[in-house]
């Protein structure tokens, strides 16, 4: 109900209270502050406020259906646990609770005059458009509230997202800020650098027997197999169900009989009026139109001229197609009686009186038996199909209880038991790529006991029940089989331990005034210059650039030096020489009012979480 609530309301009024209600709303549901259980102890003190452990496991509740919603099947497993979103949960419960108290410190309040009128402008609470106090007090008594526990959360809530808001609403970007940002944001960087090659310097390095022993022994967390189970599993479908469910051909083509047999043809026509409101000179106009049509003048140009409906009048009034629900009952019994091209004779509506003109007309027919014969077949194996699996539904979860294997469930059932290819806790391929079904392949029920599992509902009419068919523990690699990646391994590390203390001794040159480009011609190596390079520069290494912009900016004529070992093994060597503060291209005024905003709304953003850290740090919060 409080979801069409939000959806429904209109005006600045609504603006204001949905943004004031979206937060609490999301984070833990309508419910959670009246509706405790304080028997059921303490989740967190804050300041000597009390957050209930069924606030907090309410909000964990719906906090996990949000996820559902939004990621759907692809939502991870470990995920939606309640131990993984404990923690958050509870953090944002907390900085709310501190966020109402801070509210209420600084004196700040809700009148019930607001309140009421909020309510009674609620259309959840309306019937023809006004306020039914009998349908809102029902509506409340359906989510378990009374008028008094209900209008306490709307403070509460108004309080709470009114502090915040009111935060975040101070905050404003100046022209100095827009500047600042500006000649950081759209800074440029010139720069050297030069590339000490992996290729070259591995054809050089031996890994002996020794090496590759103790590398192997001293990682061997790295070569161990990733773990694995292996499935057997029946699913049960309404669609597959259907795809095996055979049709008799004479029930098919009694169907398509009685299609056609209740098929009615349904006729298109398409209009056009000369509308001639009523008031003064009505009549004298509608007499006018009359003459002019009577003497032949084409109806187009005279409903272009004398028709009161601007909206069809440009088009010589025509109105379109209508199956004989669009206009006034009078206007569609004349059109009926039309052929095409006539023109009828004045017709009587509270719009006004209209001459109207059949200009055309459409009749559909009933399709043809082979046309239809595809959809009745489908259509008849689907109803016949979805008694079977209400059936089958209903006999699964018993008979894959405690059984000893799938595969003689399914031929009980006259189903089909499969047994997967080995996957790993990622998923595999179908339906084992489904969070749900990895989360029961590697639970304790299934993984550890070897029960089958609880029947795993895919969608409305898909379902699974899984058995572990074999475990494939993590198991460490024989080193033979990782030989030739330990070597790589052994081989990248002295590389680049070698080119690194090669790029320290240009480094040092670099320091006592040798150029860059000489350094380089001297050593026999590549070397390359970027000049005026802006952060998003795609044509230079991005691990480069991520550290040219990392480098403190050059004092005087220095330049400042950095060694960078990168991803495919080279050592880069870069010399900054140049920072250039940045500038906004020329804008128009609605340009700068954006970036204004945005950065404003960036500052807000900013100085709300320093207020909540704030807020942290001076309260009492007890963890329980």
């Amino acid at each position: 109900m409080l979801q069409a609530f939000r959806d429904n309301l209109k005006g600045t009024m609504a603006i204001i209270i949905v943004g004031l209600m979206i937060v609490p709303f999301a984070l833990f549901g309508v419910d959670s502050l009246f509706l405790q259980d304080n028997s059921a102890g303490k989740a967190a003190d804050v300041n000597g406020v009390a957050i209930a452990e069924t606030d907090l496991t309410r909000a964990i509740r719906v906090q996990k259906q949000q996820l559902l919603e939004r990621l759907g099947d692809q939502a991870p497993a470990d995920l939606l646990s309640d131990e993984q979103l404990r923690g958050p949960v509870l953090t944002r419960l907390l900085q709310r609770e501190l966020l109402r108290q801070a509210a209420e410190n600084g004196s700040m309040a809700v009148s019930d005059a607001s309140l009421d009128q909020l309510i009674k402008n609620t259309p959840q609470f309306q019937q023809d458009g006004r306020f039914n106090a009998d349908l809102y007090l029902q509506l409340l008594r359906n989510m378990g509230y009374s008028p008094v526990t209900y209008k306490k959360l709307l403070t509460q809530d108004l309080l709470v997202n009114q502090h915040a808001t009111g935060l975040s609403n101070s905050a404003f970007a100046t022209a100095g800020d827009i500047d600042s940002l500006s000649a950081l944001t759209q800074q440029t960087r010139s720069f050297y650098y030069l590339t000490l090659p992996y290729g070259s310097a591995a054809n050089n390095v031996a890994v002996s027997e020794d090496e590759i022993t103790a590398y192997y022994s001293d990682n061997s967390d790295s070569f161990r197999t990733t773990e694995q189970v292996s499935l057997d599993y029946i699913e049960l479908s309404l669609d597959g169900i259907a795809e095996t469910t055979d049709v008799d051909p004479e029930a098919v083509r009694a169907q398509y009989q009685q299609e056609v047999a209740n098929f009615e043809s349904a006729i298109q026509r398409q209009a056009a009026h000369i509308l001639i409101e009523y008031g003064d000179g009505a009549e004298d106009k509608l007499a006018q139109a009359q003459q002019r049509l009577a003497e032949g003048e084409v109806f187009e140009a005279v409903a272009a001229e004398l028709s009161d409906d601007l909206g069809s009048s440009e088009l010589g009034g025509d109105l379109g197609m209508t199956d004989g629900n669009t206009f006034p009952e009078a206007f569609e019994t004349a059109l009926a009686q039309l052929e095409v091209d006539q023109v009828s004779a004045p017709v009587e509506t509270d719009a006004g009186t209209h001459i109207i003109k059949l200009l055309a007309k459409e009749e559909a027919q009933p399709p043809s038996f082979e046309s239809a014969q595809s959809r009745i077949q489908e259509s008849l194996a689907q109803a016949a199909a979805e008694s079977v699996f209400i059936e089958l539904l209903e006999e699964l979860p018993e008979a894959a209880y405690n059984a000893e294997n799938l595969m003689d469930v399914a031929d009980s059932l006259g189903l089909e038991a499969i047994t997967s290819q080995p996957f790993s806790r990622i998923g595999g391929a179908g339906i084992l790529s489904n969070n749900q079904v990895i989360a029961a392949a590697f639970s304790g029920e299934v993984l550890e006991e070897g029960l089958a599992s609880e029947v795993i509902e895919l969608s409305d009419n898909h379902v699974v029940v899984v058995k572990l068919n074999k475990h494939m523990p993590s198991a460490l690699m024989p080193l033979e089989d990782v030989r030739d990646e330990v070597v790589l391994d052994l081989t990248k590390i002295k590389v680049t331990e070698q080119l690194t203390l090669r790029a320290q001794e240009i480094v040092k040159k670099l320091e006592s005034g040798q150029s860059l480009q000489a350094t380089a011609e001297a050593e026999g190596l590549e070397w390359q210059v970027s000049a005026d390079t802006p952060r998003g520069q795609g044509q230079v290494n991005r691990e480069l650039m991520t550290r040219i912009f990392e480098l403190p900016k050059p004092v005087g004529a220095s330049a400042v030096n950095t060694v960078l070992p990168v991803a495919n093994g080279d050592v880069l060597v870069a010399q900054l020489t140049v920072v250039k503060a940045g500038t906004l291209p020329p804008m128009d005024d609605a340009q700068k009012r954006a970036i204004s905003q945005r950065l404003a709304q960036e500052l807000a953003n900013s100085e709300l979480a320093i207020y909540q850290s704030m807020l942290n740090d001076k309260a009492s919060v007890e963890i329980y």
